[in-house]
């Protein structure tokens, strides 16, 4: 049977594929969205789980959708 990722782990990859995609730094990301650059690594390295809110300001500052994190 195929294990599925946790939703800390996936999020942490989809986070970075559209960070880098986007040509943005962590630095960059951080100064469009008010999250610290200490909190996008954290979350990138499935290290933290971000609440809604941050979730909410990362994916406006990607220029994505919610939704589209997951």
């Amino acid at each position: 049977m195929n294990e599925v990722p946790d939703i800390s782990t996936h999020l942490a990859v989809r986070l970075r594929n559209l960070r880098t995609g986007a040509g943005m730094t962590l630095d960059s990301l951080a100064d469009r969205t008010g999250v610290s650059r200490s909190m996008i690594s954290l979350i990138e390295r499935g290290e933290s789980s971000p609440t809604a809110a941050v979730l909410d300001r990362l994916a406006a500052g990607l220029g994505v959708t919610l939704a589209s994190l997951f």
